[in-house]
């Protein structure tokens, strides 16, 4: 059971101001990472985000933009799986962010916890991140990346536990949930 949970903040549209990373190697979390990106929009934060995530323009004033960062993000992604909760949104902003520096795309598998909570916990009336983790009753500071990458692989995690899939491929396999390219 390996794979990396990823999960993005943006500051207006696809343009990332925090990228969150959690390894998991052999169905054990072994290491979580957050960081504020410096946005290609910046200064500009649309203020609806702002109030969601709390992150602001002085926040990300001397962070590096994704470019400068993608040196030490990009090994968290390589040979891996990526999980996200609502992955259509964190793979748009990847390529979105990936394209603006005109960086290659990773080679890169990917699935989607909603999907995968959707299949095992029927019972639940919505399987946004915040619902899912109050139903296994995990606290975490909701909309900043470093946490919701981290509690994305424990969704992942106890969804693959309660089917008891032996791997990624076989849990997604058990419950018709594909891998998808980037």
């Amino acid at each position: 059971m390996t794979f990396t949970a990823i999960d993005f903040e943006t500051a207006h549209d696809s343009y990332p101001c925090e990228i969150g990373l959690t390894r998991v190697q052999d169905g054990k979390i072994i290491e979580s990472k957050s960081w504020l990106i410096k946005p290609a929009c910046y200064p500009y934060m649309n203020p609806w985000n702002q109030k969601v995530h709390g992150i602001s323009t002085r926040d990300v004033s001397t962070a590096h933009t994704f470019e400068e960062l993608w040196g030490e993000l990009k090994p968290w992604m390589e040979d891996t799986i990526l999980v996200a909760h609502n992955a259509a949104f964190d793979m748009r902003v990847l390529r979105a962010a990936l394209a603006y520096y005109d960086l290659a795309l990773p080679h890169v598998d990917y699935f989607c916890t909603v999907s995968v909570s959707r299949k095992v916990w029927k019972q639940l009336s919505s399987h946004s991140l915040g619902s899912v983790s109050q139903f296994h009753n995990i606290h975490f500071n909701h909309h900043r990346a470093g946490d919701d990458a981290e509690v994305c692989a424990m969704i992942a995690l106890k969804a693959f536990e309660a089917i008891e899939a032996k791997d990624v491929h076989d849990g997604l396999s058990r419950i018709g949930v594909p891998l998808k390219k980037l």
